[in-house]
């Protein structure tokens, strides 16, 4: 995904808020979205900090500024949780491009930090359909084996990247030395 899908949106949206002096929550909503899936936390933070009082009342507001704070604090559970709302027209194309990432970075953390994981904590991780994670999973060529009732997945195995060995990186160093010396 790209970030720059909404940059002209940003840009026309921040400007409102420049220039307008009363904004209605709908330039919020997108503004905080967008900044959201943009990953710029820290300007979704001071976004809602200048949120007028009388705004901040918006459902659709609070429930961003949910998703702000469990982002924030790398909650995946709170996320996915608040992000399961009836969003607006407005901000549902950068929310679902949001959760469509953050799904594809928890399932690029748990492949990378985990060599087994039971399905069962993997739904209730990502609050997806059994149907979605098999589909997800047989996507990423992720295994299934059985513990009794339990079913349990298993990344597939990530290369580890070549490495030079330690006679290579003591030769260079050695070079570099008597290079320094001379």
């Amino acid at each position: 995904m790209h970030l720059n899908k909404y940059s002209e949106v940003v840009e026309r949206l921040e400007n409102e808020e420049f220039e307008q002096v009363e904004l209605g929550a709908e330039v919020y909503q997108q503004l905080l979205a967008i900044y959201l899936y943009q990953n710029k936390l820290a300007d979704a933070k001071l976004l809602w900090m200048r949120v007028p009082a009388n705004l901040k009342d918006d459902k659709e507001l609070i429930q961003l500024n949910l998703l702000n704070i469990s982002l924030q604090n790398n909650n995946y559970a709170d996320f996915f949780k608040h992000i399961k709302y009836e969003w607006s027209e407005r901000v549902k194309s950068p929310v679902e491009d949001l959760l469509n990432k953050q799904r594809e970075e928890l399932f690029k953390l748990m492949g990378s930090a985990y060599v087994s994981i039971y399905q069962h904590n993997l739904l209730e991780l990502s609050l997806m359909s059994e149907d979605e994670l098999k589909r997800v999973c047989a996507a990423l060529n992720w295994t299934e084996e059985l513990d009794g009732d339990r079913v349990i997945l298993k990344p597939k195995v990530q290369e580890a990247p070549p490495t030079r060995g330690n006679d290579d990186q003591l030769l260079k160093l050695t070079e570099f030395v008597t290079f320094l010396e001379n």
